[in-house]
């Protein structure tokens, strides 16, 4: 069936329609035939009963669907429906068979009444069997139809929160590291223009490197030693931050998903310790990143605290779904957090 369609055989609707009558005709012309062998008596009876059932497919296909079932007025679309068989029924299909059929091809039918229940509910039957196979055509597409939609906006749904999720690190993150100039601008230390060469690298990358919804992990591995290299200009000498990262290819991962943990473990945590300080560690083998981060507490509820903590929990519910696990440990005096991705 594809290939037909794909190569224009079956594009045309009336070819489709024709086809379609053209086949229910010889097939039930051909089973009531095997009765009594005689299959062009049988094929003429199925044609003369034609137009009572063009006339309930297409009201049906191009005036109760379109008026009901898209409105998504189910209950109205069977009441209109089972009033339209009842009337063909009666007035159009009866007659034919009454005064056409049973005269000419079906002498020996006995029938009590023309209205009886029985016969009634058997014409109803015989004529209903024309609708089955375009209805559920028309509502598998229509179906089709509405899932392709729904899927096309929670598509664009996802992109714009993405989207917004990813606009709000920015100046979460541009809010702390001015703090941070500002602190050393108000120390007059020499340290601020380096700072400040530092920050203007971080921008590039951020403004010019991370539109895809996956970027390169080493710039972004090297994104983050940067922010941690900005960061140490603002402590005391020797503060003790050991960064360690080991990567065995370049995989791709969302950007920015990584720095919200990073910004934490310096907003939050005791970081001048010269013996015992952070631990940042970074491990990517086999298609699965490790993020582990090990530090001494400075406030409480380290964990809930943050904007860009948050908005980083979102991104992952969104981007990762069920291929990342976020562990926390949390004693007195330290907190340890790790994040496991499965990277493609």
């Amino acid at each position: 069936m594809n290939y037909l369609i794909e190569n224009g055989l079956l594009k045309n609707r009336i070819l489709r329609h024709v086809l379609y009558w053209v086949a229910f005709n010889l097939f039930f012309g051909f089973i009531w035939g095997t009765y009594d062998s005689n299959f062009s008596k049988s094929i003429i009876i199925q044609l003369s009963l034609l137009p009572s059932r063009i006339l309930l497919v297409y009201i049906t296909l191009y005036y109760l669907i379109p008026k009901f079932i898209l409105k998504k007025q189910i209950v109205l679309f069977l009441f209109f429906y089972s009033a339209l068989l009842v009337f063909i029924t009666i007035f159009i299909q009866k007659p034919i068979l009454w005064y056409f059929v049973r005269p000419y091809y079906l002498v020996d039918w006995q029938e009590e009444d023309y209205l009886s229940i029985i016969s009634v509910v058997n014409t109803l039957f015989e004529i209903n069997r024309a609708a089955i196979i375009p209805m559920v055509i028309a509502f598998y597409r229509i179906y089709y139809t509405n899932q392709k939609k729904l899927l096309m906006l929670e598509k664009d749904q996802l992109k714009s929160e993405l989207t917004h999720l990813k606009n709000q690190i920015h100046p979460h993150f541009l809010f702390n590291t001015l703090n941070n100039l500002y602190s050393l601008i108000l120390k007059r230390s020499d340290k601020a223009e380096d700072a400040i060469l530092k920050l203007s690298d971080l921008m590039r990358y951020m403004l010019y490197e991370t539109n895809p919804n996956r970027v390169s992990l080493y710039k972004e591995i090297n994104y983050l030693k940067n922010y941690i290299n900005l960061e140490k200009l603002r402590l005391e000498e020797g503060s003790n931050i050991n960064f360690i990262t080991e990567i065995d290819k370049d995989y791709r991962i969302a950007p920015f998903i990584l720095i919200p943990f990073i910004e934490n473990v310096f907003k939050h945590g005791a970081i001048n310790h010269k013996i015992n300080g952070p631990s940042i560690t970074v491990i990517a083998k086999h298609n699965t990143l490790t993020l582990h981060t090990v530090n001494y507490k400075r406030t409480k509820n380290y964990y809930d605290k943050g904007v860009g903590l948050e908005n980083v929990k979102k991104r992952l519910g969104l981007l990762y779904t069920d291929k990342y696990t976020l562990e926390k440990k949390e004693t007195e005096f330290q907190f340890e957090l790790t994040l496991k991705l499965h990277l493609i």
